[in-house]
C-alpha cells in the first residue's frame, strides 16, 4: 500500500478547545490539534455525508486509509510559518522558523478562556461547585508581536496547518468525501457553544514533506525522518530503544462505542513522548492510526 500526502491550511473561525488536563476548575488546552481529534471529526462528517449511520465502520476505514499529521497554529495563510513545540534543556517551548521561544511567551499570544457556571433554579444563584473555566486557542492573535523576525498585529487571523495522508487503496466513500468533509469543519471541545469552527483556505495540494521533514510514502504506513536534536511533531509511542529529551504522558481520549453513548468509552492509554520532544539521533517513525508515531527499531 502506498500514499499521497496533501498539505492543508485552515483559518480559525472561532476559538478552539483542544483538551489536555484539568487543574482545579480550569480545563487546559493544548496548543495544537491531535490526530485523534481529526479522526473523530472526520468520522462524524464523512458518515453524515454518505447518509450512513455506520460510524464504527467509517472510523475503521479512516484509521486504515486516511491518516493525518497533527495540526499547529501558523502565522500565515499559506502555512509556511508554523508554531511548533520544541523542548530545549528540558524546558518546553516553541519554534517559529529558526527562533526558539519560551512556552509562556507563545501562550500569551494565543490562549484565551471563558468561564461559566450553572444556575440554581430555586435561588437563581450560582450552583455550588459548578464554576469552571475553559482555555481556548484564540482565532485571532491577542498581542502585537515584533521580535525574532516575527511581525504580527493583535487581531490578525490565526491559521492551522498540517498534512493528510490518503491511501491509494482507499474505498470510494473516503476518496470521494474527505475533501468535502474538511471544507467547513468543526473540531475540539465545547462545540455546542460554537467553538472549533475551521474554514479551509484553498484546495489541499500534494506535498512530499511535513514541516520540513522528509516523507516516505511507498510503504504500508506513511514514514517520516527526524534529524538529530529535532522535535517530534506528534505523540510517539515510548519505547526503551528511543533516546529522547522531553515529556512522557499517557495519551488517551473519549470515544463513542457501539452503544452510541457519546464519549462514554475511554481509549486504551498509551505512554507516549509528547510533541516537542527532541531525538538524540536520527530516527524514522511510522505515522500510524490517529496520527500516533511509532519508531522503527
Amino acid at each position: 500500500m502506498s500514499w499521497k500526502a496533501y498539505k492543508l491550511t485552515f483559518q480559525m473561525k472561532s476559538p478552539l478547545h483542544s483538551g489536555y488536563a484539568k487543574v482545579g476548575n480550569i480545563q487546559q488546552t493544548r496548543l495544537y490539534i491531535t490526530g485523534r481529534m481529526l479522526w473523530g471529526a472526520l468520522t462524524s462528517k464523512i458518515t453524515r455525508l454518505t447518509n450512513s449511520t455506520k460510524y464504527i465502520q467509517v472510523g475503521k476505514e479512516i484509521d486504515r486509509h486516511l491518516r493525518t499529521s497533527y495540526f499547529f497554529p501558523c502565522l500565515d495563510r499559506e502555512g509556511n510559518h508554523p508554531i511548533l513545540p520544541e523542548v530545549q534543556d528540558y524546558q518546553p517551548g516553541y519554534r517559529v522558523d529558526c527562533a526558539h521561544l519560551k512556552a509562556s511567551k507563545v501562550e500569551r499570544w494565543l490562549i484565551t478562556s471563558y468561564a461559566s457556571t450553572a444556575i440554581n433554579k430555586n435561588t437563581f444563584t450560582a450552583e455550588e461547585g459548578s464554576l469552571h473555566e475553559v482555555e481556548l486557542i484564540s482565532d485571532h492573535f491577542l498581542n502585537n508581536i515584533n521580535e525574532n523576525g516575527i511581525n504580527i498585529n493583535a487581531g490578525d487571523h490565526v491559521y492551522l496547518t498540517g498534512v493528510f495522508f490518503l491511501s491509494k487503496e482507499a474505498p470510494n466513500d473516503v476518496k470521494e468525501y474527505w475533501k468535502k468533509a474538511v471544507k467547513d469543519f468543526q473540531i475540539g471541545g465545547e462545540r455546542g457553544y460554537g467553538f472549533g469552527r475551521l474554514s479551509l483556505i484553498a484546495d489541499p495540494h500534494p506535498t512530499k514533506e511535513l514541516f520540513g521533514c522528509e516523507l516516505i510514502l511507498s510503504g504500508d504506513d506513511p514514514e517520516i525522518s527526524i534529524g538529530e536534536n529535532e522535535p517530534i511533531l506528534a505523540h510517539a509511542v515510548a519505547l526503551n530503544e528511543l533516546e529522547m529529551q522531553g515529556i512522557i504522558e499517557p495519551f488517551l481520549g473519549r470515544e463513542t462505542g457501539e452503544d452510541r453513548e457519546f464519549g462514554k468509552k475511554l481509549s486504551n492509554a498509551k505512554p507516549c513522548w509528547a510533541p516537542g520532544t527532541t531525538s538524540h539521533k536520527n530516527t524514522s517513525f511510522f505515522i500510524k492510526e490517529r496520527g500516533i508515531w511509532e519508531a522503527q527499531v
